[in-house]
């Protein structure tokens, strides 16, 4: 009986350690580094290029930098007064996985308001069978949505949960290409088929 237990108890940790490991590694963080100066930091686990985009609140980019070297962390100060007051969205982005940290400046001084953390899905096409696997950081309400020539054939509301995963049967569908769209909050992310 404790052999038992023994098994289960590490079958259950390689699971939580398997979700810890796809959950990102990403890590973002933004803190003030005297007058007019801060700083963003930025560690990955495994070397990548970075990202970083600052975006003003009618979408503008009034920002873009892309490390040349994949590098596992990311370090630069910012005089974010340059910018003036206003709100402001700044993303670190590694891979398939991004950080956006919603900004707001008032006389030079920044405020995280908030941050959220977001990953492309995993899509998967094993026969007619198309399945959905994603880490839904901010467990917001999400869609998913398969069309046809531009017309939507499927709709389906996933629940707001942290690990989204749902399977998509198209054997009965005719022949042809189809579009796949999660859709969220604030993204869509799309996977195109082809059935023969």
């Amino acid at each position: 009986m404790k052999s038992i237990k023994s098994m289960l108890m590490g079958a259950a940790l390689v699971l939580v350690s398997g979700a810890v490991l796809a959950s990102g590694n990403l890590n973002v963080s933004i803190v003030p580094a005297g007058k007019n100066k801060t700083k963003v930091y930025a560690t990955n686990e495994e070397k990548c290029k970075f990202e970083v985009e600052v975006k003003n609140d009618k979408g503008a980019v009034v920002y873009y930098k892309r490390t040349v070297t994949p590098e596992t962390t990311y370090a630069k100060y910012y005089n974010f007064s340059l910018l003036g007051d206003g709100d402001y969205i700044l993303t670190v982005k590694v891979n398939d996985e991004k950080m956006e940290n919603s900004l707001r400046i008032s006389n030079g001084l920044v405020e995280v308001v908030k941050q959220r953390k977001e990953m492309e899905p995993f899509f998967a096409l094993k026969g007619d069978r198309l399945e959905l696997s994603w880490l839904n950081f901010t467990q917001e309400d999400t869609r998913l949505l398969v069309y046809s020539n531009n017309n939507v054939i499927f709709e389906k509301h996933l629940d707001p949960q942290f690990a989204v995963n749902y399977a998509f049967d198209f054997s009965k569908l005719n022949a042809g290409e189809y579009s796949a769209v999660l859709v969220t909050e604030n993204n869509y992310f799309e996977y195109l088929v082809a059935k023969k």
